[in-house]
């Protein structure tokens, strides 16, 4: 195809047409491009790897939570709650690739919430009882101690989310992006990080040595995929 003087020739590479300055602008070093799609066997590996790296936070949720619900370790109901976190994690994520935006993400917990779960936890009427008193109750009774702190949550967690449905319809957040830029959120995730360390740390004291390799694998392996 001759244009302006200048000879172009396309290229046919699957169903799309690449002229050579596209690409030439293309990177070489990309495996799969944003419109392909990988073999079927393929993406059987990627799923499972995505869902490798993602369950560890959606776990790791009820392990910080359930203490703040005055549950106790050995309590049978903190499996139900992690049962139920990788449930609905997987039913939001089928509905979110099937009729909603499509993006190609597992729609798990998000680790925000923990901040003003933990508040609203840590107020006076939301107090655990010693441990005296829990160890003396009926399992009736130490189940109701936390279920009515999670009924607490849910209501709290609803309200919530119908501001966010109103802020993301009422279009919002597109005048708000003309003012909250990267140099705002970094410091606003950084923050949210920083108030959950007190948690993180509690954790990783019961093994220093897992807890340092945990640190060490997850910095090669971010670091050998950039």
């Amino acid at each position: 195809m001759s244009e302006n003087g200048m000879q172009m020739t396309e290229v046919n590479i699957g169903n799309s047409t690449l002229t050579p300055s596209n690409k030439t602008n293309r990177n070489t070093n990309l495996t799969y491009g944003i419109d392909d799609v990988p073999p079927w066997y393929l993406c059987l590996f990627m799923a499972l790897q995505h869902y490798l790296t993602m369950i560890g936070a959606i776990v790791s949720i009820p392990f910080i939570l359930t203490p703040a619900l005055c549950m106790a370790e050995d309590d049978p109901a903190r499996s139900y709650i992690i049962s139920t976190m990788i449930f609905v994690t997987g039913l939001v994520t089928f509905f979110q690739t099937t009729i909603g935006c499509r993006l190609p993400l597992v729609q798990g917990g998000t680790i925000s919430f923990l901040v003003p779960t933990l508040a609203i936890l840590s107020l006076p009427q939301w107090k655990c009882p010693p441990p005296e008193i829990l160890n003396e109750l009926s399992s009736a009774n130490r189940t109701e101690i936390w279920q009515i702190r999670m009924r607490e949550l849910s209501g709290a967690i609803a309200v919530s989310s119908l501001f966010q449905v109103i802020v993301g319809f009422g279009g919002i957040i597109g005048y708000l992006l003309k003012f909250i830029t990267p140099l705002t959120i970094v410091p606003t995730v950084s923050l949210v990080g920083i108030s959950l360390f007190e948690n993180a740390a509690d954790a990783a004291s019961k093994h220093w040595g897992i807890a340092a390799g945990t640190i060490l694998m997850l910095t090669l392996y971010s670091l050998n995929t950039c």
